[in-house]
């Protein structure tokens, strides 16, 4: 009799977000910016394969839910726009150094709001405060990014994605789950 395959457990929970996800050459240049930074303020270094601007976070939902989710995001209309990243500051004492917009696109906020009217008719929770559009590049630093204004990241967006957040061997990942086109309204 042939033994059984082990594999791991679905978990019952899963804990998702939808967000930005630069194409290689945006990620490149984030990690650049974000390596000058992790050297100016110390802390710990985001690596490129989890830089991103979150959209919307569900946090843990149950894995029965998660079916639901691109469906919702499948009926999203959207349409591509720049992002110009050229802010630098800091959350939390400087612990959190972030790269985010001064002018927020005024697709980003239509999507971010078709998105978040759209979960809610589905019946899921989202986080109370406002939207505030950034890429996370060091946590835990030492101390205060050396400016607040930054030589723009021109980020090329025609698409959103849901990912999952896992843990590899102790270490934080993120696992694509889909992603949409944003192909005009």
């Amino acid at each position: 009799m042939p033994e059984a395959l082990l594999l791991p457990p679905v978990p019952a929970r899963r804990r998702v977000f939808f967000a930005l996800w630069p194409d290689h050459a945006t990620a490149g240049v984030l990690h650049s910016r974000a390596q000058a930074l992790w050297t100016a303020c110390g802390g710990r270094l985001m690596r490129r394969d989890t830089l991103h601007l979150t959209l919307a976070f569900l946090g843990e939902i149950p894995g029965a839910a998660l079916d639901r989710l691109p469906r919702v995001a499948a009926q999203l209309e959207g349409t591509p726009f720049t992002l110009e990243l050229d802010r630098v500051g800091s959350w939390h004492g400087h612990r959190i150094v972030w790269l985010a917009p001064k002018n927020i696109p005024p697709a980003l906020t239509a999507l971010v709001g078709r998105l978040g009217s759209a979960l809610n008719a589905e019946g899921f929770e989202l986080e109370a405060r406002p939207f505030s559009p950034h890429v996370t590049l060091v946590r835990n630093a030492r101390g205060a990014p050396p400016a607040t204004e930054a030589e723009a990241v021109h980020w090329p967006v025609a698409a959103f994605s849901l990912l999952e957040s896992v843990h590899r061997s102790g270490v934080a990942a993120y696992r694509l789950l889909g992603t949409w086109p944003l192909a005009g309204e």
